[in-house]
């Protein structure tokens, strides 16, 4: 083979391999008639959606094929309308400059009216100071429970057997057993039998029984309860930990104060560039009443 000859199949080659890599790192993941959809197109496609969209095309492939497909056959429908000379019709016309006016409109004032927007960390305190009384954290017991099922249209017998079954495992809780392997042993709950009796944290109101609330905040850290009848049956409780109502950190709530602010202060950008907009492109509507200046 002659050196260019050989010079030409390295650059074909090169060429077929440089194409290779390229399918393989973006590859095709749909496609209608000409129009061909790769990871690439996918991915910037999915960017312009909105955060709940995303998270549920990225978590599950069966809401991902879904996504795609919707977007081909849009695709599909809108080709088909061109070759029919929709798009060439007066109202037709209109309504997409409208949507390309409104698309661009919202691009601008995401991308450059409030894409910088700031929260400092004073106005951070401040708002900690001002609204500090609305982040009260309520008392909580992080609780255990054995239950023991009787329901209220368990016959007396009934109730006296759980009663009395209730009666022993206490006894073994008494004798210094321990109290997440008597709750896997004897629990007849079996979502928390299967955590040791753990039922979380327990806040005022949180629960669908007064008798079991009122008897978890009777107790301190560590400290196991009788037998403690609802209308579900029999409990035995046991706190393993206790925390007292106060107010949050503004640490703990910096984070949450941040998201309001920086809502707060794009809607403010937002807003005074309008009207700055307004006054100069001398914006007016027939029939609305001038604003007060402030």
């Amino acid at each position: 083979m002659k050196p260019r000859h050989l010079i030409a199949a390295l650059g074909i080659a090169l060429l077929q391999f440089g194409t290779a890599q390229g399918e393989d790192l973006n590859p095709v993941v749909g496609k209608v008639g000409d129009i061909v959809l790769r990871e690439a197109d996918l991915e910037r496609l999915l960017s312009s959606q909105s955060p709940e969209i995303q998270k549920a095309v990225q978590g599950s492939p069966e809401q991902r094929i879904a996504f795609i497909r919707q977007f081909l056959v849009m695709k599909s429908v809108a080709s088909k309308a061109r070759k029919d000379g929709f798009d060439k019709k007066p109202e037709v016309k209109e309504l997409l400059s409208n949507l390309i006016d409104q698309s661009l409109a919202e691009e601008y004032m995401a991308k450059v009216v409030t894409a910088n927007v700031a929260v400092t960390d004073d106005e951070l305190k401040a708002y900690y100071k001002e609204h500090e009384k609305e982040f009260l954290l309520p008392e909580s017991v992080r609780a255990r429970q054995i239950f023991i099922s009787s329901p209220q249209e368990s016959s007396q017998k009934e109730k006296d057997e759980a009663r009395a079954k209730a009666e022993k495992v206490l006894r073994l809780v008494k004798e210094g057993k321990d109290f997440a392997k008597l709750a896997g042993e004897y629990s007849e709950d079996s979502d928390t039998a299967a955590k040791g009796g753990a039922v979380g944290l327990v806040s005022p109101g949180k629960t669908n029984s007064p008798e079991f609330e009122k008897a978890v905040f009777a107790l301190k850290a560590g400290e196991t309860s009788g037998i403690v009848e609802t209308a579900f049956g029999f409990h035995i409780i046991k706190a393993d930990e206790r925390t007292e109502q106060r107010i949050a950190t503004f640490d703990e709530t910096r984070g949450y104060i941040l998201n309001i602010l920086n809502e707060q202060n794009k809607q403010k950008a937002a807003q005074q560039f309008l009207e700055k907009l307004s006054r100069e492109t001398g914006l007016e509507v027939v029939g609305e009443k001038p604003a007060t200046p402030k």
